[in-house]
């Protein structure tokens, strides 16, 4: 399935142009309901519907994404120069997109050479280079593709290197300097009879002096920034036949990826050199039937398995002066999964469209201490479309998820205490959403209220591993949108409310769960005028004070970001058909605020956040050749 259930967000190449992002948080720009937080881009975190990315199933390009190193580095860094989509479910995912589904999944796809080249063109590529003005930013992208007789190749890679940011009043965020290398390669042949197999290799890597804990600007210890070290490699295949019959439409994947993280003298209990790797082997076999199973006029059945082998382990050079003289100086934890699924989607009626589904999966979990627990557990969705009126089309869902055992955090096991597995279970959640989604003309927008409960989310960095909350994330989402012949304007807004056992939820406890975002409206709009090759376009997002939490309200905030692009055909008699220079502004009015989604916002006193950057000039060239 290519396009995402009603609710979710699905995020495409146009888009992602518009976008123009330098970093994970700007794909998300115009969707309130998806918030990405972090000053660095080590610390970046993503949330839906208020629910941190790791309670969801995250793959990039396939690879099983596992994000339980350290409570205090990102979940989402990611480099988003080779995006082609994102495709976001929220809540109730479909039982083939994979396990641990708690708060819904995230599927980033990168680019292939057939997405840089024209049928018939054997090569070609894209080069681009940013330039930013707070930070010096130098960053330039490199692509290169092929084609030829079935066979294709293309490799990517990517570089930013820059100075510490400033915030709107002027202040170096330290810490904060992009310093982030890309690589990504691939390689596919394609058969005359439809027959596709990719092979797939990526590798990113953040070293630089970040803070001691890399989500906070700085702690109210005093403690310096010190070097950080995270690397991530990826390695994957997939066969798919483009060519499928009615009763085989085969679907074969295979990923292996891994986290690395390396910091020098980290303030935990004296200084400490810590090291950390974590690394996932997941894979899937399915195939997809076309069938009206007897009820329906059109519609296709996806059946199916898929395992995931993680494992977290870590290092370190000296033992903290309260942690256990007894623990080892190597620790691991180790999670295996296998898993059984069917999906169905169905045409019933012209007017009326259900998925439904599930799966049961099957869990094997060793602690650090030897502690070996055998799970299993069952889950279900049903998503349901009945066209009203034309051009009107109500929705509703509902999903329960059985969320398994995690990995705890992997960089601090048996650091500063004896880790205890007693009691340990797996999580659950119940995920709902009712909403209506329509077009009429150049109108069309999307109006659904969501609840998502997870009954023992986890406190993957706790000692005690059984301790755990009960989540209650819920609310509404609106978006709509007017387009004309040269242009458009957009609109979305997210009101999300979240509870940890019917409590606020403050940022210090936040990880591995969520946050409670409020309200949150994002406007964005695009004129194009054709016979200039010229763009003009705003991007901006207003936060409400949130004062749910009395003692510390979250102030409200107004970015405002606009931006030119400039496609000449011709520069005097200069052909330029493929150049595309652009210039953004962001922050235009030099506001100084903290994003709803980064951590210590405004209710921990030891701890400052990161405000965001101040007004930045981004230029950008693009040439495709």
């Amino acid at each position: 399935a290519t396009e995402v259930a009603p609710g979710g967000y699905q995020i495409g190449q146009e888009e992602l142009e518009q976008a123009n992002p330098i970093d994970i948080k700007d794909v998300f720009q115009g969707e309130a309901g998806v918030k990405v937080g972090g000053g660095a881009d080590l610390a970046r975190k993503s949330y839906v519907n208020g629910i941190e990315d790791s309670n969801l199933n995250v793959k990039i390009d396939g690879a099983r994404q596992v994000g339980t190193t350290f409570h205090h580095m990102g979940t989402a860094v990611i480099d988003p120069s080779l995006l082609k989509s994102v495709r976001v479910e929220t809540g109730v995912a479909p039982a083939d997109v994979g396990p641990g589904t708690l708060g819904g999944s995230i599927a980033y796809e990168t680019k292939d050479a057939r997405d840089i080249l024209d049928p018939g063109q054997m090569f070609g590529g894209i080069a681009k280079y940013h330039y930013e003005s707070d930070t010096d930013l130098h960053s330039p992208n490199l692509t290169f593709a092929g084609q030829a007789q079935g066979f294709e190749v293309m490799t990517h890679g990517s570089y930013d290197n820059a100075n510490n940011y400033h915030d709107g009043a002027g202040r170096e965020l330290a810490g904060s300097a992009p310093k982030m290398k890309t690589f990504l390669g691939k390689a596919a042949w394609t058969g005359q009879g439809g027959d596709r197999i990719e092979f797939n290799s990526s590798f990113l890597q953040d070293e630089g002096i970040r803070p001691n804990r890399v989500n906070f600007a700085s702690l109210s210890n005093g403690s310096h920034p010190i070097p950080h070290s995270y690397q991530r490699k990826a390695f994957g295949v997939t066969y798919k036949d483009e060519a499928p019959t009615e009763m085989i439409n085969p679907e074969f994947v295979f990923s292996y990826n891994e986290i690395r993280l390396d910091i020098d003298r980290l303030a935990i209990g004296g200084s400490h050199n810590v090291n950390s790797k974590t690394s996932s082997y997941s894979g899937k076999l399915a195939n997809t039937f076309t069938t009206n199973l007897g009820v329906a006029r059109t519609g296709n059945v996806t059946v199916g398995v898929d395992f995931f082998r993680d494992k977290g382990e870590n290092s370190f050079g000296s033992r903290p002066g309260f942690g256990p003289a007894n623990a080892p100086f190597g620790n691991n934890e180790i999670s295996k999964n296998v898993g059984a699924f069917a999906q169905a989607r169905l045409k019933m009626t012209d007017d009326v469209r259900v998925s439904f589904g599930g799966r049961f999966d099957k869990q094997w979990f060793n602690g650090v201490d030897g502690t070996h627990i055998s799970t299993s557990g069952a889950s279900g969705n049903v998503n349901a479309e009945y066209d009203v009126v034309q051009g009107l089309t109500a929705y509703g869902g509902a999903g329960t998820t059985w969320g398994g055992i995690p990995l705890g955090e992997s960089l601090i096991y048996n650091l500063t205490a004896s880790w205890n597995y007693t009691d340990l279970s797996a999580s659950r959640a119940m995920n709902y959403k009712a909403g209506f989604k329509g077009d009429h003309g150049p109108f069309s927008g999307d109006a659904h209220y969501f609840i998502t409960r997870i009954n023992g989310s986890h406190k993957r960095g706790s000692g005690n591993r059984q301790d755990n909350l009960n989540i209650l994330s819920r609310g509404f989402n609106l978006s709509g949108k007017y387009t004309y012949g040269d242009g458009f304007l957009r609109a979305t807004f997210s009101s999300q409310n979240l509870r940890a056992n019917g409590e606020i939820l403050v940022t210090g406890s936040a990880s591995y769960h969520g946050f409670n975002m409020g309200e949150i409206f994002t406007l964005e709009a695009a004129h194009m005028f054709p016979q200039w090759g010229l763009r003009l376009g705003t991007t901006n997002e207003f936060a409400l004070m949130n004062d749910d939490n009395g003692a510390a309200p979250a102030p409200g905030y107004g970015v405002v970001n606009i931006y030119a692009q400039w496609a000449p055909e011709k520069i005097g008699d200069m052909e330029l058909g493929n150049l595309t220079l652009r210039a953004d502004v962001k922050n235009l009015f030099d506001h100084t605020y903290v994003d709803r989604a980064t951590s210590a916002n405004a209710d921990n006193s030891d701890a400052s956040p990161y405000y965001e950057p101040g007004r930045t000039f981004l230029l950008t060239a693009k040439l495709d050749f």
